[in-house]
């Protein structure tokens, strides 16, 4: 019995981490791959899919806030979207990873968020891109070809970012 509860606990820990999770990582989408087919509701009330990203370049960022590498880049994450909100070249937004909207919006509040994004009470949407690790930034081009993947381990600064989209602007 003891075993057994060990690895529930483990398995239980391993499928709530952040980043870090232990199993082996599903690449899933990769630099190269054309945006798998989805289509969310924004916070804003906008219907974002991947039909309607064609001709425009997409930062989509997929997160937790109960994330600790999601809450180190969310100010950078924000830095971006107030850089490129009025750009009409442009679309950036966040996915929640098994989040409801009332946690999300209660967050965006305390820290001054303003970035629209989607709430996903499950993992449907994120497991078309992936199944582990947060946070996880696709930059796609016009086409809708995902040109950059960006996890915690690249820990993207402004600069970095800007230096991926800037070039994918027609």
């Amino acid at each position: 019995m003891t075993i057994r509860i060990s690895s529930f606990l483990i398995t239980a820990l391993l499928l709530t981490a952040c980043v870090g999770e232990e199993q082996p990582e599903n690449i899933g989408i990769e630099g190269g791959d054309a945006l798998p087919s989805f289509s969310i509701t924004l916070n804003d009330g906008r219907e974002i899919s991947d039909k309607s990203l064609k001709g425009k370049v997409a930062v989509i960022e997929f997160f937790n806030t109960s994330c600790t590498d999601c809450r180190v880049f969310f100010p950078v994450y924000q830095s971006l979207y107030d850089e490129f909100k009025d750009d009409g070249h442009i679309e950036i937004f966040s996915i929640a990873r098994d989040e409801q909207e009332s946690t999300i919006r209660q967050y965006w509040e305390e820290h001054n968020l303003t970035i629209p994004y989607s709430p996903q009470p499950d993992r449907s949407i994120y497991n078309l891109f992936a199944t582990v690790g947060i946070p996880r930034i696709y930059i796609a081009d016009t086409e809708g070809i995902v040109r950059h993947v960006l996890t915690d381990a690249d820990h993207p600064t402004l600069p970095q970012l800007r230096s991926y989209i800037l070039p994918l602007i027609r």
